[in-house]
């Protein structure tokens, strides 16, 4: 009788795979390094037997026969090739404060959320019949709620699942109730470290409320604005994303800084990182004739390296020249990473690519533009298997005393290696990890246990600010009231002095 149990129970969970689920999946960052991330979940879901339709900024030709691309069109082009932009030249970005690099931010966000509403693709995806349903909608929420509260919408709220291939926790507070730990984790835009000064640490709480507000009375309101000329009916867009059972992103506490999350982020660090795919010809023999090691330059796939400048690419250059027996590649193929030659990885200190760096051992050379760059930089150097220089001058000589220390002192590699053993070490893949969590989803789509309150409470309320408020005012008015009283009694104790005075005389 157990066995036949047994058996049945074995059957139904192999029928529950077996029968794969109607999966919308919007990617509509303009980031190609989202796309290089997501890319892996898509087709992980897929290979699991579900069809997954994919609402992209990037499409692939060939795809499995159950994922189906729909691209947005035209959001890159919009973005980045507008001169006036400040999103269309990083290094300017990168000088920015982090006020204005955050208002930038918000200010990408909205224009991916315009552009991608003009789509013909994302047309195509509202004109889906009425009737039409998906099990299950997962969105790279980065940028905001736009999209997929417009999908939402349209297909009667099936469950919710948030990913993205950012690792700035703070992105996520207004629908995950994440708390932005002020005098713990620097913002994403903040050049710091952990070991924040008073100073720091006060500007950071400036930094993370300036990014809240901006996000609450800016972003999500010009959102649904711009969603509402589509859709006129739907409720506010913000409200959406405050849906989601799980959010998914990545993070690894082996990493990078640790900070506390909450029971429905599940942190899949790494997801990107998968089997090395063969070099071409042409690299192959390069990196295998490279007796004395390879050292690696990469910018990422966001920054184009011709925005570097005739001086900084000498001074690169000419650094390079003075190491004549080790091979050097300027090449964006993180698959190089994975060859027993490659050495050294000089990089703009990207997420995707430090993490990855970490995954293979690779000590780093990193220079940080923007963003989340710096913290990732910050945290290899602290400890130990990066050295850090700046983008904005890039001296030959200090690049070429960099480089023979991190190939001459061997603790980077070892602390490298070391470190990349504890990213090695988990029960399963960050990939296999974010499929379970996605399909566990969809076997408890009414589950709401995991998410938190705080999302509900507000932002004032959860932080206890409101109470914060009051016990000021409360102690103002306290204060007032004893230094009022106090300032009554001695005026009193002093006329009655004088009276008693003059009556003697």
């Amino acid at each position: 009788m157990k066995q036949s149990i047994l058996i049945l129970l074995f059957g139904l969970s192999i029928a529950a795979v077996i029968d794969g689920a109607n999966i919308l999946y919007i990617a509509g960052v303009a980031s190609k390094s989202h796309f290089i991330w997501n890319r892996p979940l898509i087709y992980g879901l897929a290979a699991r037997g579900h069809n997954v339709t994919a609402l992209s900024l990037q499409v692939e030709n060939n795809p499995p026969e159950n994922v189906h691309f729909i691209q947005m069109e035209g959001v890159y082009e919009a973005i980045f090739n507008d001169p006036k932009s400040a999103q269309s030249d990083f290094f300017s970005m990168g000088k920015m404060s982090p006020f204005g690099m955050l208002f930038e931010f918000e200010e990408f966000c909205v224009n991916c959320c315009r552009f991608s509403l003009k789509s013909k693709g994302f047309a195509e995806l509202m004109n889906y019949p009425a009737d039409f349903r998906f099990d299950l909608v997962i969105n790279d929420y980065l940028v905001g709620p736009c999209i997929s509260a417009a999908a939402l919408h349209k297909f009667s709220r099936p469950p919710l699942v948030l990913v993205t291939a950012y690792n700035g926790i703070t992105t996520s507070t207004p629908f995950a109730g994440s708390f932005a730990y002020s005098g713990l984790v620097p913002n994403h835009e903040f050049d710091a470290t952990e070991d924040m000064c008073f100073y720091d640490r006060v500007m950071n709480f400036f930094y993370n409320t300036w990014e809240h507000l901006l996000k609450e009375w800016y972003t999500f309101p010009k959102m649904d604005e711009l969603v509402r000329e589509k859709i006129p009916q739907i409720p506010y867009v913000a409200d959406f994303n405050k849906l989601a059972r799980v959010v998914l992103p990545n993070v690894n506490a082996a990493i990078q800084f640790s900070e506390p999350l909450m029971p429905n982020v599940i942190p899949v660090g790494g997801l990107q990182v998968v089997d090395s795919k063969p070099l071409p010809k042409d690299l192959q023999t390069v990196m295998n004739s490279a007796k004395n090691g390879v050292i690696l330059f990469s910018l990422g796939s966001n920054v184009r390296s011709d925005t570097l400048g005739t001086e900084r690419i000498m001074a690169i250059l000419d650094a390079m020249k003075s190491f004549p027996d080790i091979q050097f590649l300027w090449k964006f193929e993180n698959d190089l990473l994975a060859h027993p030659n490659m050495k050294l990885f000089i990089t703009h200190s990207g997420l995707l690519s430090t993490q990855e760096a970490i995954w293979h051992g690779i000590p780093l050379i990193g220079f940080p533009v923007f963003a989340d760059q710096y913290r990732n930089i910050n945290y290899c150097t602290k400890v130990g298997v990066a050295m850090r220089l700046s983008i904005v001058k890039i001296d030959a000589e200090e690049l070429k005393a960099t480089i023979h220390e991190m190939m001459t002192n061997a603790s980077y590699t070892q602390n490298m290696q070391r470190l990349s053993k504890v990213f090695r070490d988990q029960p399963e893949k960050p990939l296999d990890r974010a499929v379970w969590w996605i399909e566990w989803v969809l076997r408890n789509p009414d589950v709401t246990y995991l998410q938190s309150h705080a999302v509900e409470i507000g932002w004032l309320k959860k932080n206890a600010y409101d109470v914060l408020i009051f016990l000021f005012v409360a102690v103002a008015i306290t204060s007032h009231v004893i230094v009022g009283v106090t300032y009554r009694i001695a005026c009193k104790k002093h006329n009655g002095g004088k009276k008693l005075k003059n009556k003697q005389a």
